[in-house]
Formats: C-alpha cells, sequence, structure tokens
C-alpha cells in the first residue's frame, strides 16, 4: 500500500514537471518567435518570377517562424509538387518579406489557385533560394524544315480545350490564357507556324500558328501541335525531300519537291531532276528554277554542274542532299538621297560639290552638303545577299553618319522670287531684300539631314545603296564653307 502510494506521488510530480517544462517550452517558443520587418509587393517582370518548389520547405500562412504561421503545404507535398508533370502546377513568386532574423520569405500561388503562401528563400532577396528556385515554364526551341514550310488546321476547332489557342502555351504564364472562345469560325481557316517550344513539365511540342488569311488574326495564338492537322504534308509517293547545305554542312534551305514523273514511292524520277547534253550533267531546268527560288537572296548559289550536287538515282520518298557555295564579299557604294513624299523612296540625289556663285530655289540647294563624310566600314556582305533598310541604317550609325549638313547659304528675296546664295561673302548687309540676323548681320542657314532610312537592296559587285535623309533647314551663325569636291556618292 505505501509502495503503491509511493509509486503514485512519484508518477504524479512527473507529469507535473513534465506540464511544467511544457509550459516554459511553449512560453520561450512565443518569445523567441520572428517578427516580419518589411513585406512589399515584386514588382520585377513577372515572367521571370516562375518558381518551382525544392521541396526542403514547405508552404506556411505566414512567414514560417512568425507566430501563428500554419503549415499549407508539408515539405513531403512539396517535394511531389517539385516532381510534377502538370503546368496547373506551376507557380509564382508575388511577395517578400524579411524577418528580425534576416531570413527571406517569398509568398507564392500555384497557377490552379490551390496553394497559396509562404516559403523560405534563403537570405538574400536578390535570388530565389531555399525552398523555391527559378524555374522555366516553356522553352522555346528550334522550327523543323516541315513545320517551316507546312500549313495547318485546327483539328478540334470549336470551344474545347483543344480548339483554342493560347496568348501563351497554357499554364506556362499566371494568369495568361486563351485568345479566343471559340474557334468554330474558324474551322476552315489555314495557318502557318512562326514558333514552337516545349512545355517543361509535360514534354509536349507547342507552336504558335498565324492565319495566312492576314486580315483576320483573332484566333493567331499557341496550341498543342497534336492539335494541328498538316495540310501539306510530304508525299512519299510523289515528293523528294530536298536540303541545301553549305560546304560546313550548315543547313540553308530545306523543301519538297513533286516529281511530275512519280509513279508511286520508290520510282526512279531521276530525269525530273538531272538532264545531260554534249557529256554535261546539270539540272533539268524546272528543278534549276526551283532550287534558285529557294537560295535567291541568300548570297549562296546551287550549282547542277557541280559533281557534288549530281546524284546517279532519285527515288520518290528520298532525300536529295544539296551544297550550296558561298559567294564572294563585296562592298556597296552609298548614295544619300532626300526622302520623299512616299516612304521608304528617294527623292533627290544630296553631292558633295557646291559651285560658288548663287543659284534659284529652283535648282534645290538640297543636293548640295558638306564634304567629309566617309565610311570607315564599308557596306559589304556576300554577292547576291539581300540587305534590308535596317542593315544599312545600322552601317551608316556604326560609320557616325547619322547627320549631315549642308554648306552655309544666304537669301535674298527680290521682285518675288528667293535667291539663295551658296557664297555667302557676296552678299552684304545692304544687298537688297536679303535676310538679317537679329545682330543686323547677314542671316545664315544650312540643311541638316537626319538619317531615316534605306532601299532594301542585293549585293552586288560595283553597286550602289541608298540611303535616305530627311532635310530641315536652320538658321546659323557659323562661318560659310563651300566644300569644293564630290562625285555624288558621299561615302563610296
Amino acid at each position: 500500500m505505501q509502495s503503491s502510494l509511493k509509486k503514485s506521488l512519484y508518477l504524479g510530480l512527473a507529469a507535473l514537471s513534465f506540464a511544467s517544462v511544457a509550459a516554459v517550452s511553449t512560453t520561450a517558443s512565443a518569445k523567441s518567435a520572428a517578427k516580419v520587418t518589411s513585406d512589399k509587393v515584386l514588382t520585377t517582370d513577372a515572367t521571370k518570377r516562375n518558381v518551382n518548389l525544392t521541396g526542403t520547405n514547405a508552404i506556411y500562412t505566414k512567414p514560417g517562424t512568425v507566430k501563428g504561421a500554419k503549415v499549407v503545404a508539408t515539405t513531403t507535398t512539396a517535394k511531389n509538387l517539385n516532381k510534377s508533370t502538370t503546368s496547373r502546377e506551376n507557380f509564382r513568386a508575388y511577395r517578400v518579406a524579411k524577418t528580425n532574423r534576416g531570413s527571406i520569405y517569398y509568398k507564392v500561388v500555384s497557377y490552379n489557385k490551390v496553394y497559396r503562401g509562404w516559403v523560405y528563400g534563403g537570405k538574400s532577396a536578390t535570388a530565389f533560394a531555399g525552398g523555391l528556385t527559378s524555374y522555366d515554364t516553356f522553352k522555346e526551341g528550334t522550327l523543323t524544315a516541315d513545320q517551316k514550310t507546312g500549313t495547318y488546321k485546327l483539328a478540334n476547332p470549336g470551344k474545347t480545350e483543344a480548339g483554342l489557342t493560347y496568348k501563351q502555351p497554357a499554364w506556362t504564364q499566371y494568369k495568361i490564357g486563351k485568345t479566343i472562345a471559340d474557334t468554330t469560325a474558324y474551322k476552315d481557316a489555314t495557318f502557318s507556324v512562326d514558333k514552337v517550344g516545349t512545355r517543361t513539365r509535360e514534354g509536349d511540342t507547342w507552336v504558335h500558328v498565324v492565319n495566312q488569311n492576314t486580315a483576320d488574326t483573332k484566333a493567331d495564338g499557341w496550341i498543342l501541335l497534336s492539335n494541328l492537322t498538316q495540310t501539306n504534308a510530304f508525299n512519299e509517293q510523289s515528293q523528294i525531300k530536298v536540303n541545301i547545305k553549305d560546304t560546313d554542312g550548315k543547313t540553308i534551305k530545306e523543301f519538297y519537291y513533286t516529281a511530275p514523273s512519280a509513279k508511286g514511292k520508290d520510282s526512279d524520277v531521276t530525269s525530273d531532276f538531272y538532264t545531260t547534253a554534249n557529256n554535261q550533267t546539270s539540272f533539268n531546268p524546272k528543278f534549276e528554277k526551283a532550287v534558285q527560288a529557294q537560295v535567291s537572296g541568300t548570297g549562296y548559289t546551287v550549282a547542277g554542274t557541280d559533281t557534288v550536287n549530281q546524284s546517279a538515282k532519285v527515288l520518290t520518298g528520298s532525300t536529295l542532299n544539296l551544297v550550296a557555295r558561298k559567294g564572294d564579299t563585296v562592298s556597296m557604294k552609298v548614295e544619300p538621297w532626300s526622302v520623299s513624299t512616299t516612304p521608304e523612296k528617294p527623292g533627290t540625289k544630296l553631292i558633295l560639290k557646291a559651285a560658288a556663285g548663287n543659284t534659284s530655289a529652283k535648282d534645290n540647294l538640297n543636293v548640295i552638303v558638306t564634304a567629309g563624310a566617309t565610311m570607315t566600314t564599308p557596306f559589304s556582305g556576300v554577292e547576291g545577299q539581300t540587305f534590308t533598310s535596317t542593315d544599312l541604317v545600322n552601317n551608316l550609325t556604326a560609320n557616325k553618319l547619322n547627320t549631315l549638313t549642308s554648306v552655309k547659304y544666304a537669301k535674298v528675296t527680290a521682285d518675288d522670287k528667293t535667291v539663295t546664295y551658296v557664297d555667302p561673302s557676296s552678299v552684304t548687309k545692304d544687298t537688297k531684300g536679303v535676310s538679317l540676323d537679329a545682330n543686323g548681320n547677314v542671316q545664315l542657314y544650312e540643311t541638316d539631314y537626319t538619317l531615316s532610312g534605306g532601299v532594301a537592296g542585293t549585293f552586288a559587285k560595283n553597286g550602289t545603296a541608298q540611303a535616305l535623309y530627311t532635310a530641315k533647314e536652320v538658321t546659323t551663325t557659323a562661318s560659310a564653307t563651300n566644300p569644293d569636291a564630290g562625285n555624288g556618292s558621299l561615302f563610296g
């Protein structure tokens, strides 16, 4: 009895001691809880704030070490979300908080909005760490030859997910959804593809489609490739795949060619591709035209007489590999022209030579510009290669030729006729009808030309490119200058 009482007293004291310790522990935990010292909305590019959970930290209703924080998703759940195979479980970070202990927490939300809360993010707010890591939800790729030349129709037009197009591949950017709610009206539309890529979690292929009827672009957007039907797929019964590569093996062009004499897969259609005359083999004229159309403007040439481009036998359904050879590099003269009333068209050619004396306004003073404008970097490219207005502008900008200035000139107006003097020294302030400045001296003028574009063209030996400049007349007090050289090509 006494032994039993002692045992009971011992167990009771032990329980009391345990309760006391627990009470002390709880109090200590409350006192040592972290406090949030800053809490801000993230304002950086939203697409750069896509994240994946690492699984090392849970998601909480508040920063994890703050009093009252409750678990939203355990570390086990976070690990499972890290390996998720659905883009709906991508995450976006949108707030950042710092505690008095120097810890960083990010508030995140899953794209499907199932999970929302705070995750430990390390000790620095400059990069995701701890329970988070930056994540590319979608990776753009390179179009295949078939995709580049392919034409497509919607396989499932309508209101279902499979028939819709999206502003971004579905669930790869937060709250960025479909481009159109119903694609039924586009069931007969033909689309081309200009971009391709893969969703990271699913590994499926998405393409960006463009309606070939460019007047209606409402349905243009991203769609799962498998939800398209290609209307011009390679036909092994009648076509040959033609690959044109340079001497280093780099693909220049790829296209399908339909053989006129095709009689089914593996039929011999060599005569559709080659012809022999005077013991010389070359491309069949029709095929020659098709090949040259493919390389036009690239600066490459493909010769049927080149033995590397000759094949003993060509069969339908096969691939014909051709080698393109790069042309010579040529430099072009550049002529400056004033802009006409028609955009991207030259108006009046600007020349260097300035004759002494005077010239009437009808002789167009705008053709007189100062000498000394030279090209330190020539405008050059592969002969036969096309160039754009932007290419020309970039070259002239690099040469610091964005602005040209005319010679200084004076104006005299008499009998309703204005005469321009490109040798102002022959004009005095007493000249009848002369324009004077605020100080009573002969007013001098100049025309400033600002680079505004260029005429697209093709690089050619001894060729000339046309740069376009916009003119603006301004007053000046500078001394008159009269360049005495010029041949009409400023930068040649």
